[in-house]
Parts: C-alpha cells; sequence; structure tokens
C-alpha cells in the first residue's frame, strides 16, 4: 500500500525564475537521482505521482511551499528530506516532511490562504518619510471597502486578512496574509499595487515578492500551516 509525504521546501536565488512546470520536472528529476521509491501511475505512460500546493508566479521566492507525493515505501519522512536535499541545486531545499492520514486532501485542494512579504522601496523618499506614508498606506489599504484585481477588476478586498508593514536590515515590507485558492484568490501583486497607490505621486517599487507559508485548515477551521498534523 503506498503512503503520501509533504514536503516543505524552500526557493530563492536563480532557482526562483523557474516555472511551475520545470519546477515539477526538476523535483521528478530529484526524486530519481535520489533513489526514492516513489509510485507510478499505471498505462501506457506512467509518471510519478506527484501534487504542488499553490504555483509560484516566475521570479518570486518561497520559504513556505509544500508537494505532495506518493511513495511505495516510507520508513522515515526525514531521511526523505536528507536525500532530496543531497542531490537538489543550490537555492531549492527541502525544509520538512509529515506523512499523510487516508483522508487528507492533496495539497492543492487543501490550500486556503497564504502569507507573503513584498521588499519595496520609494525612490527619491527618506527613511522616516518612507516609514509614515507606508504606514498611512496599509491604513487606507484596509479601510478600503474596495481592492481591484488586475485585468478582471475583481474586488478582492474580502481576500486580504492582514496587511502591516515593517522596516528592517535597510529594507521596507510589507506584509500579507491572504486568502488564496478556488473561493476566493487574491494575488499578492495585486494587494501591492493597491497600496502603491496609496503613495500619491511617489509610487512605491516592488523589488521581491517572497511567499513565507501556506495555509489550510484543521478540524475546527482553524489556518494551519499546510505542513502541521490535523490539517485536512
Amino acid at each position: 500500500m503506498s503512503e503520501r509525504v509533504r514536503i516543505r521546501f524552500k526557493r530563492q536565488g536563480p532557482m526562483r525564475y523557474l516555472g511551475h512546470l520545470d519546477m515539477m520536472r526538476y523535483f521528478q528529476k530529484a526524486v530519481l537521482k535520489a533513489g526514492l521509491d516513489v509510485k507510478y501511475t499505471e498505462g501506457y505512460h506512467p509518471h510519478q505521482i506527484m501534487a504542488f500546493a499553490y504555483p509560484l508566479a516566475v521570479g518570486m521566492e518561497t520559504y513556505g511551499d509544500y508537494a505532495d507525493i506518493e511513495f511505495n515505501t516510507v520508513n522515515d519522512p526525514e531521511e526523505i528530506v536528507k536525500k532530496l536535499n543531497g542531490v537538489m541545486r543550490e537555492g531549492t531545499y527541502a525544509t520538512g516532511a509529515v506523512l499523510l492520514p487516508e483522508k487528507a486532501l492533496n495539497a492543492m485542494a487543501a490550500v486556503e490562504a497564504a502569507d507573503y512579504e513584498v521588499i519595496y522601496d520609494i525612490p527619491g523618499c527618506s527613511c522616516e518619510e518612507v516609514k509614515e506614508a507606508s504606514k498611512r498606506a496599509v491604513e487606507t489599504l484596509l479601510s478600503s471597502e474596495s481592492v481591484t484585481a488586475g485585468k478582471s477588476g475583481k474586488n478582492i478586498r474580502e481576500g486580504i486578512l492582514f496587511a502591516d508593514v515593517s522596516f528592517t536590515e535597510g529594507e521596507n515590507r510589507l506584509i500579507l496574509k491572504l486568502l488564496s485558492g478556488s473561493k476566493l484568490n487574491a494575488r499578492p501583486a495585486d494587494v501591492f499595487n493597491a497600496f502603491a497607490e496609496a503613495f500619491g505621486e511617489r509610487k512605491a517599487v516592488s523589488r521581491l515578492i517572497r511567499r513565507l507559508e501556506i495555509y489550510g485548515k484543521n478540524e475546527q477551521g482553524e489556518l494551519v500551516p499546510l505542513g502541521s498534523e490535523g490539517v485536512l
């Protein structure tokens, strides 16, 4: 009987420019190189049984993404982490693994929300001006009844669960918790654009978007990291 393992991983540096399909192929090759007992589909064109939680936009880093992989045998999920990290290139690392119960949803179906940070600059502003303007921009964003999502024009305000700013190591960060998934998907780039508009003539410019964590729900309906025990 096969078993599913949910692997948490991060991706940064040049590896963030891989598209979703390329990242899947990368993982498939890593599983083969690591000599793991992965399970394949049946039929004329068998392929590894693997599902990623939430496709990452090209150019975005991640510290907390997930992939579900089905194996014929699993002795220790952490041994899978060690073997994968032994063959993965610099910039992509497995950071944890859990054995999934049989009833658990696959990674993509389980996604409910995600945390992000957007590193940005405001050209022509001093540090103090940036801090004051950023705090006002967050207040404007959260008090808005409508936040437009790019070309679709959809209102994604309900999808913004949390927004704040922080200033560390000489960098300005917009911190976000956003609804993700089939019901309402709030993209960090769209939310940042709305945040930037609140600065008026001095626009904020995004330098990097990084996903920090992906959440599912437990039996109590609470948001919990996708790699937690008890996530549905």
